[in-house]
């Protein structure tokens, strides 16, 4: 469900942004504006999903997992900027302005669903009966 929230709130400053690049932009720079888009909702979208397994685990295991997935997630950037520039030839500012506003806007709601999990569990292994 908070996945389609994530794309819910992000299409839409997507294709806002989208349309005067389009008609502004130089060749190639909204194939690059939305690799980035792309590339930031993949990563926010392995994370949710990879933190959402981890938390039913054990706590070694879950910082196994967020630590690896951070540190795959810095390997898929690195592939995607090889990407873009060496094979593709589009505009690297384009990449980058996309990947990093919305990487940053997505981080957000990361932090908070973690931050939601982790209350959540906090509250269920407290007991709330007064004695």
């Amino acid at each position: 469900m908070r996945i389609w929230r994530l794309v819910g709130w992000t299409v839409p400053a997507f294709l806002v942004l989208l349309i005067p690049l389009h008609y502004y932009g130089r060749p190639g720079m909204t194939s690059s504006y939305t690799l980035g888009y792309l590339v930031s909702l993949f990563n926010i979208v392995f994370s949710l999903v990879s933190i959402q397994w981890a938390f039913r685990r054990k706590v070694k295991t879950f910082y196994a997992v967020v630590l690896g997935g951070m540190a795959l997630r810095f390997i898929l950037l690195a592939v995607m900027v090889y990407l873009v520039i060496a094979v593709l030839h589009w505009p690297l500012a384009g990449f980058l302005v996309s990947f990093v506003l919305f990487f940053l806007v997505l981080q957000y709601f990361e932090i908070r669903y973690i931050n939601s999990e982790l209350k959540g569990r906090s509250s269920a292994n407290h007991d709330h009966t007064d004695s």
